[in-house]
């Protein structure tokens, strides 16, 4: 028999639990389940096709979820390799120990590249400036190392525009110790969108890139993430990045193929009731009283608000004449609803209809979890048998 515990101290290498710690007296906690991470790592490895590498993305402190416990999870479930956004993160992955091969998804200023040789790191290239210094370093130091180039289809941050590729490609061939071991890009797609022109530019990448492949067929070739994945399991190459469907996020609604089975959310943010009162009706509440109560309520209170990630939207444009509300957090396993908008530390919900609710209650709430505070605790399963 399985039981699940959590825990927020970690052993030397940062991941393996050491000890249970106690919510007893915390107010508000993060729960993240890391079997259910390498659950999503499993069930996605199952949707790929043979010899396709898995590069899990854990930029932005792994979506919130914590760098560290989250790629060495992913590595344990399978993944080839970590993608990070920057050298700063990939640094801190360096030195929690891994030596598993690192991506930098964005392109990096040439400051960066004496840490990118020492960190073996893999750059994202858009620049001949950058690829010329970087060359000249490593060959000073008679050392190899690889790089990307990438293509830009569309979101306009990075990359180098698709008519002007192959000219790019052919000024690096004379560099012998920086080596194009991969060609990138991020077509501008969203589910049940665009998705005859993400298909002409699948296309377009696969046929500009099959003019580098001829002199160099050892390049692979990657340019799909979770969504990409999802609807168009047919446009893999040789790697696919991905970094949604490993936090539980499933980005697809329209399934042209079969949906990917076993994907579950790691996350739960908690907080705990700290006030429960009753509101007559005609009663205003909030600040400026922005809320004037459509009947007899009962209102908890939880020290957490948008400070801490929640919405500062109100329920809706005319926040006093109804009891409607797009936000709510979950007691008991029933929604209670936000009256009126968070504060910066704290979030009215109405529990009228929650019975036996008490002060300490936890309630579940909806946080964007790359915006939650580090401050407030993460706290991480552990799996024990017995």
């Amino acid at each position: 028999m399985r039981k699940t515990k959590y825990t927020n101290m970690f052993s030397k290498d940062g991941f393996f639990p050491r000890r249970s710690s106690s919510l007893a007296f915390a107010e508000k906690w993060i729960e993240i389940d890391l079997d259910k991470i390498k659950g999503n790592v499993a069930a996605i490895k199952k949707r790929l096709n043979p010899k396709v590498k898995l590069m899990a993305v854990v930029k932005a402190d792994a979506y919130g979820h914590g760098i560290i416990p989250v790629s060495k999870a992913v590595l344990c479930a399978g993944a080839d390799i970590l993608g990070v956004i920057s050298v700063d993160e990939a640094a801190i992955l360096r030195k929690s120990g891994v030596k598993n091969p690192i991506f930098i998804l964005a392109p990096s200023l040439p400051s960066r590249i004496p840490e990118i040789i020492k960190l073996n790191l893999i750059p994202t290239v858009d620049s001949q400036e950058f690829l010329r210094l970087f060359n000249a370093r490593l060959k000073k130091r008679k050392i190899h190392r690889e790089y990307c180039l990438d293509m830009d289809f569309g979101i306009g941050r990075w990359g180098i525009k698709p008519e002007k590729f192959i000219s790019f490609v052919e000024k690096t061939e004379n560099l012998k110790n920086a080596v194009l071991s991969s060609i990138s890009t991020h077509i501008n797609y969203f589910p049940n969108k665009n998705m005859v022109e993400a298909q002409e530019k699948l296309s377009l990448f696969r046929k500009i890139c099959e003019k580098v492949l001829e002199k160099n067929p050892k390049i692979k070739l990657h340019a799909a993430n979770s969504s990409v994945l999802c609807d168009f399991p047919q446009w893999q190459f040789d790697m696919v990045r991905i970094g949604n469907l490993i936090y539980g996020l499933y980005p697809s609604r329209i399934y042209p193929g079969p949906p990917i089975k076993g994907i579950r959310r790691p996350w739960k943010f908690r907080a705990k009731i700290i006030s429960i009162r009753k509101v007559r009706k005609g009663q205003s509440i909030g600040y400026a009283s922005e809320y004037v109560s459509p009947k007899n309520m009962t209102i908890a209170c939880i020290p957490s608000g948008y400070g801490d990630g929640l919405t500062m939207e109100p329920k809706e444009k005319n926040i006093n004449i109804s009891a409607g509300s797009n936000y709510w957090g979950i007691i008991k396993g029933r929604k209670a609803f936000f009256v009126g908008k968070p504060g910066i530390i704290h979030t009215l919900l109405d529990i009228t209809n929650v019975p036996n609710v008490k002060v300490g209650d936890p309630v579940e709430l909806p946080v964007r979890r790359t915006i939650a505070p580090v401050r407030i605790p993460r706290i991480y399963n552990r799996t024990a048998r017995r």
